[in-house]
Formats: structure tokens, C-alpha cells, sequence
């Protein structure tokens, strides 16, 4: 069973990534419990499926859980994936091997296929997506932005209102309570 987790949307990074459509490149070795496969495509943007399961725009990120019998034949078999892209084209795989002795974190890309028409239409959508992304995290900076001022504003007011109170102690004597305030 795959998870899904949302992968960094850096447009440099995922189109200097290989073209080829393989599983590799290990970010990280040791003995995890989860393999984290990165699904790209070229153009990026193209719906990723496992089955009839969607899991979203490329790059996504999905963890898979290593069983102590596929630690011991040193791979995992992974359900075959299928990309489908704006414009109607789409790439499949019917499986992938990840290999563990290679670590616990390997990519994917998917190839856009050349003969098919749209292309344009693609990193038209590819781009937009971009900009989207760019906007939510702008909108992202702005309410902690805002976040942070309004905690400066209630923090500053709570130091006002310390140094404004007035520090009094109160004593019994008989039938009369003395009151000092400083």
C-alpha cells in the first residue's frame, strides 16, 4: 500500500533530473521501515495513478513499507504506475524492482511520449501549476507574516500591562487589614 506525501515543487531541480525512465539514485541508506519513491514527469504536472488510485500532480512522493522478506531479497516489487498529462497523453510502467541496497529514497520520471500531440498544451499546464504554487507559498508567507505581527502586538501589550501593575501586599492586624503598594 502506497502513502502519498507532497514533494518539493522545484521546477530547476525536476527538469535537470535524468530523463530515463528508471528507479535510482539513493538521497539516503540505512535500515528504514518505508521506501520513498519520487514520481516525476517530463513535462512535470501529469496526474499520477497506482490502479485506479490518484495521488495527484508529479512530483509526489509515495512510501511504501519494506517487509522483512523483501530485506531479504534486497528489492521490493512495486505496482505498476501510470502518468496522464493535460493534453490526454499519458506513460505507464506495469512494475518497477527498487532496489534496497541502493537506500530507501529513489525517483521515478516519467517521459512525455513525442509522438503524441499537445505537447504546448502540457507545459502550458505545467507552467501554470508553477505559478500557482508560487502563489500559495506567498500566501503562506504573508499569513505568518501577519501571525507574527499579531503576536509582537499581544506580547508587546502584555509587557505594558506588567509594568502597569502596581504590586500590593495586604496584612491582618485585629479588626483592620493594612494595604502597602509599591
Amino acid at each position: 500500500m502506497a502513502h502519498r506525501v507532497r514533494a518539493p515543487r522545484d521546477g530547476v531541480m525536476r527538469f535537470l533530473l535524468s530523463l530515463t525512465a528508471a528507479v535510482g539514485i539513493p538521497l539516503m541508506t540505512g535500515c528504514a521501515k518505508n521506501l520513498a519513491v519520487t514520481y516525476y514527469s517530463d513535462p512535470p504536472g501529469a496526474i499520477l495513478y497506482q490502479g485506479q488510485q490518484r495521488f495527484g500532480y508529479t512530483p509526489v512522493t509515495l512510501y511504501y513499507r519494506i517487509r522483512d522478506e523483501d530485506r531479504e531479497r534486497g528489492h521490493l516489487a512495486l505496482q505498476g504506475t501510470q502518468v496522464r498529462w493535460a493534453s490526454g497523453a499519458s506513460a505507464n510502467v506495469p512494475s518497477l524492482r527498487a532496489d534496497l541496497s541502493r537506500g530507501t529514497n529513489h525517483w521515478f520520471t516519467f517521459v512525455r511520449p513525442e509522438n503524441v500531440p499537445g505537447r504546448e498544451a502540457d507545459l502550458r499546464f505545467a507552467l501554470e501549476l508553477e505559478k500557482l504554487e508560487l502563489m500559495r507559498r506567498q500566501a503562506d508567507a504573508q499569513a505568518a507574516q501577519a501571525y507574527w505581527q499579531m503576536y509582537n502586538a499581544i506580547n508587546q501589550q502584555y509587557q505594558q500591562q506588567q509594568r502597569s501593575f502596581t504590586n500590593c501586599t495586604s496584612r491582618l492586624r485585629g479588626n483592620t487589614i493594612d494595604t502597602t503598594c509599591y
